[in-house]
């Protein structure tokens, strides 16, 4: 992770994430070539989940065409008391739909007071 001052860059098995002010950049990894493709896959669902409007999702605000750039709303993450202290199994079930989320602690963050998923679609 490379940091400066309101600025960080994350990285992900297929995706790297530029953390600039409020916004989360989402690129795809170029550490090979599946990893790449998926990164854009990635994005793209990203893109395609977030037009849902469900509250649960972090809203993509813009994508480029064929997922290789997403821009989001950078959520807080969760410590990790607030991840170990959440029943996320229970929360990504709602009553007429399931979350699409991989349970682990950077999958999901605060936005405006309200826990949202950051990377979902898988």
């Amino acid at each position: 992770m490379l940091t400066h001052k309101n600025c960080c860059l994350k990285y992900g098995v297929t995706r790297c994430v530029l953390l600039v002010g409020d916004y989360a950049i989402k690129v795809p990894a170029m550490v090979e070539w599946r990893l790449f493709l998926l990164g854009l896959l990635a994005n793209m669902q990203e893109a395609l989940w977030s037009k849902t409007g469900w509250p649960e999702l972090c809203p993509v605000l813009w994508a480029m065409p064929g997922g290789f750039l997403v821009v989001m709303r950078r959520a807080r993450v969760l410590t990790d008391e607030e991840f170990l202290a959440l029943d996320l199994e229970h929360w990504v079930q709602r009553t007429d739909y399931l979350i699409p989320v991989e349970i682990k602690s950077d999958s999901f963050g605060y936005l405006d007071g309200c826990l949202v998923a950051v990377d979902y679609g898988n």
